[in-house]
């Protein structure tokens, strides 16, 4: 079964989580390619090996994990650097590159705001600069879960069929 690209999937979920960048680093530091994504993430979430405070925080490492990356895939380097010890200065950026493919918000953000918005001499960000930034994310390609759901939602009940098919 092939991964579905979230690259134009506008969602704040792995956003509002962070980069997540130590997370991730220990994360991938024990990565076992002899076992499958879930099985990985099942033993951190039995282990904790990234030292979590809570079940809740755990969980959503599991799951931002699960959702930004594909370690056996494209980021299959990002994790060999992690395991080799690159030291984690030298691994951020990498790691920022890797999470701008499949984080609409982040990728958008940084090309079409901050970076601009940097150049002309801005240093502060006012939540009304990025309430206008948001709400123009579907102008640039963004695609809303919700959005999809509520389209989906709109034909089949259009077709006559149930809500939920």
């Amino acid at each position: 079964m092939t991964k579905q690209s979230r690259a134009d999937t506008v969602s704040s979920f792995t956003v509002v989580k962070g980069a997540m960048i130590v997370e991730s680093y220990r994360v991938f530091a024990a990565w076992d390619f002899s076992r499958t994504k879930r099985q990985n993430l099942d033993r951190l979430r039995e282990e904790n090996f990234v030292g979590a405070g809570t079940t809740t925080w755990l969980r959503d490492i599991a799951k931002v994990i699960n959702r930004r990356f594909d370690p056996e895939g494209r980021d299959r380097n990002l994790v060999v650097l992690a395991q080799s010890g690159c030291d984690l200065d030298e691994w951020k950026p990498i790691l920022l590159w890797h999470m701008t493919r499949d984080e609409f918000l982040v990728r958008d953000f940084l090309q079409n705001w901050l970076f601009p918005a940097f150049e002309s001499g801005t240093f502060r960000i006012r939540p009304e600069d990025l309430l206008q930034y948001l709400s123009r994310v579907g102008e640039r390609g963004g695609v809303s879960r919700a959005r999809q759901r509520r389209r989906g939602l709109a034909t089949r009940l259009g077709e006559g069929r149930p809500a939920s098919s």
